[in-house]
């Protein structure tokens, strides 16, 4: 099994559409945010930051940034979610520790061996329009 074989969040929200409304574009959904940089390590319990760090700017991501476990089905977690809250209260710094949202199964999700261990530390910067 291969990562192409297991679709991932951002795979399964892509090809649905929303129950309400429609999907638009960063810069519609978030008019006021001017910049913003979202810091992403990825790992498991016993090796925290085994991807590293990933950096994303305004264009870089989507509603959810995805897990990188390979057997994982459905998994990452939505960076939409959070930033809506930002965005909400006016927070321009957020850091936060979330777990993968997936399972590790069989490529079209049927089978679920167990959910996904992998962790995500997730800090966010923002600056607003004026």
């Amino acid at each position: 099994m291969n990562r192409r074989t297991h679709k991932k969040a951002s795979d399964v929200f892509s090809e649905h559409e929303p129950f309400i409304g429609r999907k638009v574009s960063f810069a519609e959904v978030f008019p006021t945010i001017q910049t913003i940089t979202v810091k992403v390590q990825e790992g498991d319990s016993w090796n925290p930051i085994e991807f590293g760090e990933r950096i994303y700017s305004k264009d870089e991501f989507g509603e959810y940034i995805n897990c990188h476990n390979d057997i994982c089905y459905k998994g990452g977690f939505s960076i939409g979610q959070i930033l809506r809250k930002m965005v909400e209260t006016k927070q321009t710094v957020f850091e936060t520790s979330v777990g993968c949202q997936g399972f590790e199964g069989s490529p079209n999700g049927r089978k679920k061996d167990r959910i996904c261990l992998h962790q995500f530390k997730v800090s966010v910067h923002i600056v607003f329009k004026n």
